[in-house]
């Protein structure tokens, strides 16, 4: 609602590169032409910064994708990858869109890459999944993988119908709260952010804060 741009950083550029190297593995190729397209993604998306956190990240890829290739091991060629969905949610006028990483005939796949082990599916993450187990209609699987271990979670139907239920609510949430403001100004008058949250990146924390100074004035 403010026209203000955001940007991702080296944890998103982690994610695409370990994603680009797993498609060559799943699809046939070798852990050498894998490593390699891993690589260029990750030169494509981190444009030679070269800051601590970023040397950091690009020094756990191989590691990284050593786990996803396990995790993922022995499963056949997804039908699809990056498979694109559109629900309706109801009462909703514009339609859930979204993409799923991996899906086979009997159940699909989502990674995550951390530097730390969940214990448990992230509940954000199986709302997103939920989307996708509701428009394939079938199990979805979330992935997490470290530069030394993995885990799965299964989300089932059960799980998914009860984690689609709160995206519905979260979206005639922000429809109704979007009924009673004016301007992206005036929506982030009723909110306290955390500014420490790794949602927030530099170019975002100074957008919100101008436009809450702008509301003072």
């Amino acid at each position: 609602m403010l026209g203000a741009k955001d940007e991702v950083g080296p944890g998103a550029w982690r994610g695409l590169a370990v994603e680009a190297g797993l498609d060559l593995l799943l699809y046939g190729d070798d852990s050498v032409t894998a490593i390699a397209a891993m690589k260029r993604e990750w030169d494509r998306q981190a444009m030679g910064l070269a800051d601590d956190k970023t040397l950091e990240e690009a020094a756990a890829l191989e590691d990284f994708l050593v786990q996803a290739a396990v995790a993922f091991g022995g499963l056949p060629i997804p039908l699809m990858r990056q498979a694109r969905i559109e629900l309706p949610l109801p009462g909703i006028s514009v339609p859930l869109i979204g993409f799923a990483d991996y899906v086979w005939e009997d159940h699909g796949r989502d990674l995550k890459t951390t530097w730390r082990l969940p214990s448990k599916a992230d509940p954000s993450h199986i709302q997103q999944v939920a989307s996708y187990a509701r428009y394939f209609k079938r199990n979805f699987h979330l992935v997490y993988c470290t530069p030394k271990k993995w885990a799965s979670y299964e989300v089932t139907q059960a799980v998914a119908d009860e984690a689609w239920e709160r995206v519905v609510e979260t979206a005639h949430a922000l429809r109704s709260m979007l009924e009673r403001v004016e301007d992206g100004v005036d929506a982030l008058s009723m909110f306290a952010p955390n500014y420490d949250d790794y949602h927030f990146s530099p170019p975002m924390i100074e957008a919100v804060k101008a436009a809450k100074a702008a509301r003072l004035l």
